[in-house]
């Protein structure tokens, strides 16, 4: 779908693309001519969303003595499920 370019040089990137490539607000563009085309790449931005807590389900028990020695051996004696014993 053909763009129209605004006044001060701005295109719109359709939604449709947008949302295919991961493009959000507040993402920044590196732009460059390639063989007479202007390629954009995006990189995307600084993210807004807090990830505490995203882990909380993959956090197994706690061994009731926090010391080092004793979250190594509790660690060493948790089963890996991706790894064959």
């Amino acid at each position: 779908m053909p763009s129209r370019v605004g006044d001060r040089g701005q295109i719109t990137i359709e939604k449709a693309i947008r949302e295919e490539l991961g493009i959000y607000a507040g993402d920044e563009t590196v732009q460059r001519v390639e063989d007479g085309r202007i390629v954009i790449e995006v990189v995307p931005g600084r993210h807004t969303r807090s990830l505490a807590g995203s882990l909380k389900e993959k956090v197994g028990r706690r061994p009731p003595d926090e010391s080092w020695k004793e979250l190594r051996r509790a660690a060493w004696e948790t089963p890996d499920p991706d790894r064959k014993r």
